[in-house]
């Protein structure tokens, strides 16, 4: 998590104080450095040759991000919460890859990320369960950013794991109605995203 978030911090075309672009054309929400969409007109950073293209592509990245609003959700703690899950899911991603494609990978190793791990998402359920009534609400609301970005693998995860945090809640009955009209709303949209 340490090494994607640094060079998120420091391989990017432009900031603001809520986003950043990197050289791949992806915005990030610089709170908790999930995709929040896409660069417009995006042209691949290492295909542009001249000190002029690269100056002008700069621009059109900060004009970019400029353009676009705070989060409605920023520093909240419940979009830590989706943002860590959807890190996790991905941190599992690339370990099974390594044990598929690494052979060098010894017992130790599967040990050592297996227990931590583990004790990310045991960190993760105290966190979840520790929210307030309103911040667990909070989680059960898909947010028009999320829509836009939903092809960008972290934000698929996180508007996706709802259901997981919905079981993992202690106190389910505060946020029943919400988490009902969530998963209504998650699939009427899924049939629409599904049609383009």
């Amino acid at each position: 998590m340490n090494d994607k978030v640094n060079e998120l911090q420091t391989k990017y075309l432009a900031k603001n104080n809520y986003f950043a672009v990197s050289t791949s054309g992806t915005v990030y929400r610089r709170d908790t450095w999930e995709s929040y969409g896409f660069c417009g007109n995006f042209v691949r950073w290492r295909d542009i040759v001249s000190d002029a293209d690269r100056k002008q592509w700069l621009k059109q990245a900060e004009n970019f991000i400029n353009q676009l609003d705070k989060p409605e959700d920023w520093q909240r703690p419940h979009r830590f919460c989706l943002a860590r899950y959807a890190r996790l899911i991905l941190e599992d991603d690339n370990f099974r890859e390594d044990l598929v494609y690494n052979k060098d990978i010894d017992d130790e190793y599967i040990y050592r990320y297996t227990i931590i791990s583990q004790l990310k998402e045991t960190a993760l359920i105290k966190k979840l369960n520790l929210l307030s009534d309103e911040e667990k609400k909070q989680l059960f609301i898909l947010r028009d950013w999320e829509r836009k970005a939903y092809a960008c693998e972290d934000v698929f995860y996180s508007v996706n794991c709802r259901e997981i945090f919905y079981d993992l809640l202690y106190d389910k009955e505060v946020v029943k109605k919400d988490y009902e009209k969530y998963m209504k709303e998650l699939e009427s949209f899924e049939k629409e995203y599904k049609l383009f």
